[in-house]
């Protein structure tokens, strides 16, 4: 509800769809943030020889998407619902980028 000159003024449905939209693209915009990070850490970690997926720091990050939900409007449910999806999308990405980033060893040897 927004007030204007003393007045109650209710957003309209065309308002409201707006500011869903404005959102939607920062949601987007974060997430790929979020995505090239996790493919940055994917090709680190298969040069330093770990596993690209680590089932502990998956716990973490839905452990904290559920204790993040508490502050703001969202069930857990919704929150570990989030976390698995932009996780699922997050392994499947690292899993492709790491099975196809060469390795410390097969990367050619530049020559000065």
């Amino acid at each position: 509800m927004i007030c204007v000159q003393g007045k109650k003024h209710l957003p309209s449905v065309d308002e409201l769809r707006k500011q869903i939209e404005s959102i939607d693209k920062d949601i987007i915009d974060l997430i790929a943030t979020r995505m090239e990070i996790a493919d940055e850490l994917a090709k680190e970690k298969k040069h330093s020889s770990q596993g690209y997926w680590d089932t502990g720091v998956e716990r973490a990050v839905i452990d904290r998407y559920m204790e993040l939900c508490e502050d703001v409007s969202l069930s857990v449910g919704e929150a570990k619902l989030i976390a698995e999806v932009i996780l699922k999308i997050s392994k499947e990405r690292q899993k492709l980028l790491y099975d196809s980033e060469p390795s410390v060893q097969e990367k050619p040897i530049k020559r000065k």
